[in-house]
């Protein structure tokens, strides 16, 4: 499973960076290698002219990434990134080459994301670990349409970029493409040897019109979601050219196992089992415990099916629950979508469900809570809880998600992981979710997943989750999401099986 979090713990931090004094040495660069997907080392001072010649570069080590979340299509293309971190007391200095053999560029406008393109992520504030983007954040995205040319704050996009004042050239390679960019400090910054910052630079690779693979150097990030939490960023140190000590990063995590540990996530242990179902007797689900939403409530998201409380879409047998969407002969979806409101709710806890999913293009089968009152108005202002969904056209890939006011889809916002597990359709996995005051704490298999933090704030448009919730299983076909590839024509049934759900407090 991809960790979320950087994965070195202090000690191998530490060990690694010796390591990498000796070998910067060895090869006569002025700064430690980085460790890769973790730390780069800044070195400083050093004058940069952001002009497309890059002599001036002499000595500073290259840092290369490969990781593709998901890898280009065309081996002959968009494999790799070969970037260089520098800085004097006014500018930090970023150069960056891609490998790219065929260049699409120009066909979306300012968005260019969506094709050969590079983002660079800077983090200059003392909050390392923040999960939203505020002064002293930003992301810069440059385009290769602008080879030969100088770019100014007015040529690139991304999140805060007109605040980054970066200035910079872009040019050719014999490979294909890169720039040379400078970007001013933030105010009250200042630059000295062991100073820490966030940073995260990422590949948009095209091999036709729109983008279809994603490079990405920091490990923290798995699933392209940098532009949105910049907790996910890797980290830069500054670096003064000459010293013989090689300073530990600041807040590296020893790994998301240390984050929930540090908010008392500690999983099932030293509570108490208040809620089960284990799914023991065949045929229809527990009236005692489980009741149907309304059959139109999926028509939100443009889904296909109409909810049922029949046991042709939702029974017991074997010790197992099946909530099967099936299509009749009119080509007309039915599904069920059980909920324990009114039954059961709780505050707080540790909730787990072991379910095997239905696979297909077009399947949209998920777990998740909702608030039993509307306290804070209605969705998303009194937040929601997504332990776990799946969509068809994604196989292998498990999303969890909170959503609050700020937070949340229509923004772009949601505090969200996709993650790989292998064979979700094939087999049983165990998906939780545990909730305490501090957070909530996704988990897939018995291992820490994803994390979603209280920012102390009291707001609850940022943390509406001290009310009661329900849990809601259900199938859906098609949708707003689960449809955005279309549905397979030849699937007539999507049965989701899940062997049992239990809650922890």
């Amino acid at each position: 499973m991809n960790t979320y979090i950087v994965k070195s713990v202090a000690a191998c931090v530490i060990f690694s960076c010796m390591m990498m004094a000796v070998q910067a040495q060895d090869k006569g660069t002025i700064a430690p290698d980085q460790i890769p997907g973790a730390v780069v080392y800044i070195p400083y001072p050093v004058t940069i002219s952001p002009d497309g010649k890059t002599g001036d570069w002499k000595g500073v080590p290259a840092s290369r990434f490969t990781q593709g979340y998901p890898a280009s299509p065309d081996k002959a293309q968009n494999q790799y990134v070969d970037f260089w971190l520098a800085a004097d007391a006014d500018n930090i200095y970023i150069r960056a080459e891609s490998a790219d053999g065929n260049i699409v560029s120009g066909k979306h406008g300012a968005n260019y994301w969506n094709e050969d393109s590079i983002d660079f992520y800077f983090n200059f504030t003392k909050k390392l670990m923040a999960q939203s983007y505020t002064s002293g954040i930003f992301q810069v995205n440059v385009s290769p349409q602008y080879i030969g040319k100088k770019i100014t704050a007015a040529d690139v996009t991304g999140v805060s970029s007109s605040s980054s004042k970066v200035t910079g050239f872009v040019y050719k390679t014999a490979a294909g493409w890169g720039f040379e960019a400078a970007v001013p400090y933030s105010p009250y910054f200042k630059a000295e040897h062991g100073t820490t910052i966030g940073f995260q630079i990422q590949a948009n690779g095209a091999t036709a019109l729109d983008r279809d693979s994603k490079l990405i150097w920091g490990n923290s990030d798995t699933s392209d979601a940098s532009y949105r939490d910049p907790s996910l960023f890797g980290r830069a140190v500054f670096f003064k050219t000459g010293s013989t000590d090689v300073p530990v990063p600041a807040e590296v995590s020893g790994g998301i196992d240390d984050v929930f540990k540090k908010n008392g996530a500690v999983g099932k242990a030293g509570k108490k089992q208040v809620w089960t179902d284990e799914f023991d007797s065949d045929g229809a689900p527990s009236e005692s415990k489980w009741d149907y939403d309304d059959p139109i409530t999926g028509t939100y998201n443009n889904e296909l099916q109409t909810y049922t409380n029949k046991t042709a879409n939702a029974y017991v047998k074997g010790g197992m629950l099946h909530i099967d969407a099936k299509k009749d002969a009119a080509g007309k979806w039915t599904s069920s979508r059980m909920v324990t409101r009114g039954k059961a709710s709780w505050t707080y806890g540790y909730f787990e469900i072991t379910a095997k999913l239905p696979a297909g293009k077009g399947v949209w089968p998920a777990l998740w809570m909702m608030p039993v009152y509307d306290t804070y108005g209605g969705w998303p202002n009194s937040g929601e809880i997504d332990i776990m969904e799946f969509v068809g056209f994604l196989p292998d890939t498990i999303h969890t998600t909170a959503h609050t006011g700020d937070y949340n889809h229509t923004k772009n916002t949601q505090k969200t992981r996709a993650g790989s597990v292998h064979g979700v359709t094939d087999g049983f996995h165990t998906y939780a979710a545990e909730w305490n005051t501090k957070g909530i704490f996704w988990y897939v298999d018995d291992k820490p997943f994803y994390y979603f933090l209280n920012d102390g704030t009291n707001s609850s448009k940022t943390w509406p989750f001290n009310k009661p919730f329900y849990l809601i299983m259900n199938v859906a076909v098609g949708g707003s999401w689960g449809g955005m590839q279309g549905v397979d024509k030849n699937m007539t049934e999507a049965d989701m099986v899940v062997d049992y759900v239990r809650v922890y407090q």
